[in-house]
């Protein structure tokens, strides 16, 4: 049995789109189960049980990670699936035989965790994703996010910054990362997509690390792959479509401090990953 689990905030189109989407992979071994962090209208509850009646609607917003964690406890209690396959609601599936690869890679690795190919507006949802790995660039990165920080807190600040880039991408152009092309072992994956086992899901009480609210939860799988030794697989032949971040972009007025909203929260989660590590 497959179970998604489908994180919404916010986004009810994305939410319905998404839905509508995994309706072509529906069979007697699916099901889907929506977690809301808290914004869901009775109306858009109507919208949704059109799909599945299986909704999580949470007290308040617990943001990726905790939010994610209440959906496969949901799932593990009421359906005890052979797969737990969580997405963002802007992630697309369009693969007909995207259950059966799932199924055979489990056949040939007995995988933890499993992630596609990822396309995406930008080219930087991508898999095997590059995580930092060190504690010095954890440090150096929380010292980047206090800079970044300031720099967001201040509008004058951040017009500078703009023009700095702009000038500085007139002259140096990026690199921009590619997915794998081949099948990888014991990498770390993008969180927007990301397929357990039930395996993995009876071996943690929190499937995914519990303290944080947003950004870097790929870092804390991969430390737990490292320490504890699991089985984490990138297969290109898995494939889906992110549009990327719609409802951080909603939910925060401005780029500007929708850019000091994401750091400051990226903080929170580096300075708890400096100890884990």
């Amino acid at each position: 049995m497959y179970s998604f689990i489908i994180l919404h905030y916010k986004n009810i189109d994305d939410t319905i789109n998404c839905l509508s989407n995994l309706k072509n992979l529906a069979n007697k071994d699916t099901n889907f189960i929506v977690v809301d962090n808290n914004t869901l209208s009775d109306s858009e509850i109507k919208l949704i049980k059109k799909f599945t009646n299986d909704i999580v609607k949470l007290d308040s917003n617990y943001g990726f990670a905790k939010a994610n964690n209440k959906g496969l406890a949901y799932a593990k209690k009421k359906y005890n699936s052979k797969f737990y396959i969580v997405i963002n609601n802007d992630v697309f599936i369009s693969q007909n035989n995207f259950l059966d690869i799932i199924n055979k890679d489990y056949q040939s690795y007995s995988f933890d965790m499993l992630g596609p190919s990822i396309s995406s507006p930008s080219g930087e949802s991508i898999n095997p994703f590059p995580v930092i790995k060190e504690k010095k660039d954890v440090e150096n990165e929380i010292k980047k996010c206090n800079k970044l920080i300031k720099i967001y807190s201040n509008s004058l600040l951040y017009i500078l910054l703009n023009c700095y880039l702009k000038i500085k991408h007139m002259f140096i152009k990026n690199n921009k990362p590619i997915n794998g092309k081949t099948i990888e072992k014991g990498v770390a994956l993008h969180g927007c997509a990301i397929i357990f086992s039930d395996k993995y899901i009876r071996k943690y009480k929190y499937p995914f690390y519990n303290d944080t609210f947003l950004f870097h939860e790929e870092e804390f799988l991969y430390v737990r792959i490292v320490k504890d030794d699991l089985t984490s697989i990138y297969d290109p032949n898995l494939k889906v479509f992110h549009k990327e971040g719609s409802s951080i972009k909603k939910s925060n007025n401005g780029i500007r401090k929708s850019k000091l909203f994401r750091e400051k929260e990226r903080l929170k989660s580096l300075y708890l990953l400096l100890k884990e590590m």
